[in-house]
C-alpha cells in the first residue's frame, strides 16, 4: 500500500500500484462544459470511497454553501502570532483573503470533506512531538492532493483542495519557504494552504457534520483527558 521514503523521516507515500489497485487514475476524461448534479454526485461518491481507502476515517459530501468563512479564523494566525505567519507562501498574509474565498466558494456546487483520526492521539496533544505532528499533517495533505488530482483527471479542472496545518511544517520541516526566497516550491502540487489559513471555519463545519472536535494542547489539561485528535481536509468540485 505505502512505501517509506526512509526510516528517518517516517513519511510514507502511496505508491502508484496501490492507487491503481483501488481504481484511481485509470484514464482521463475529456472536459465538458455542462455536468449534471447527478453525474457530479456520482463522482463525488466515488471520491468518497477513495478517501476511505486512502486511510480517512470518514468523508462527507456537502453543498459548498455549507462551508463558512470568517475573518476571525484567519485573524487567529496573527493573534497571537503563529510562527508560520509571514514565513510561508501558503500561510497568511499571503493566502487568499476571506472576501476572495467567499466569492470563490460561491461558484462551487459541492465539496468533499475528509476526517482522519490521529493515532496515537498523543502525537497531536504533546507539543514536543513535532516530527509526528508533521507526519499526520503531511499524510492529510497527500490525500487531499490525490483527491483533487483525481477530480482534475475526471475533467473537473477547477477542483481545489485545502488541508490542515502549515506546509512549511508538514513538508519542509520548518526550512525557510523557498517561494518567499524567490525559488521554486520544493513540493509543487503537494503544498497547499490549510483550511484555516484561508478563513474556513473548520470547527463550525466539523460540528455541523456531527464530528467531535476537541481543543488539543489546551493547557493545563492532561493528554489522557482528550477523547480524540483529528485532522480535516476539503476538496471543492464544481
Amino acid at each position: 500500500m505505502e512505501e517509506e521514503s526512509s526510516s528517518k523521516d517516517k513519511f510514507a507515500r502511496f505508491d502508484m500500484k496501490f492507487l491503481k489497485q483501488i481504481g484511481m487514475f485509470k484514464r482521463p476524461r475529456k472536459y465538458k462544459n455542462q455536468i449534471s448534479d447527478e453525474e457530479l454526485l456520482r463522482d463525488l461518491e466515488r471520491y468518497k470511497g477513495y478517501a476511505l481507502k486512502l486511510g480517512c476515517d470518514d468523508a462527507k459530501i456537502v453543498p459548498a454553501s455549507m462551508v463558512k468563512v470568517d475573518e476571525r479564523v484567519r485573524l487567529k494566525c496573527r493573534i497571537s502570532v503563529c510562527h508560520h505567519y509571514n514565513n510561508c507562501i501558503n500561510c497568511p498574509p499571503y493566502t487568499p483573503t476571506v472576501e476572495e474565498m467567499s466569492r470563490t466558494i460561491s461558484q462551487y456546487r459541492y465539496a468533499l470533506v475528509i476526517k482522519r483520526e490521529v493515532e496515537p492521539k498523543d502525537d497531536f496533544i504533546d507539543p514536543k512531538k513535532e516530527e509526528d505532528i508533521a507526519r499526520h499533517y503531511r499524510k492529510n495533505m497527500e490525500i487531499v492532493g490525490l483527491l483533487e488530482a483525481q477530480a482534475f483527471s475526471d475533467g473537473y479542472y477547477f477542483a481545489m483542495g485545502f488541508a490542515g496545518g502549515s506546509c512549511q511544517h508538514a513538508l519542509c520541516m520548518m526550512q525557510p519557504c523557498s517561494v518567499l526566497e524567490g525559488k521554486r516550491c520544493r513540493f509543487v502540487l503537494k503544498a497547499r494552504p490549510a483550511m484555516e489559513a484561508v478563513g474556513i471555519d473548520v470547527i463550525d463545519l466539523a460540528t455541523k457534520l456531527g464530528w467531535e472536535v476537541y481543543p488539543v494542547r489546551a493547557r493545563p489539561i492532561p493528554p489522557e483527558e482528550f477523547p480524540c485528535a483529528v485532522t480535516f481536509g476539503i476538496v471543492f468540485v464544481h
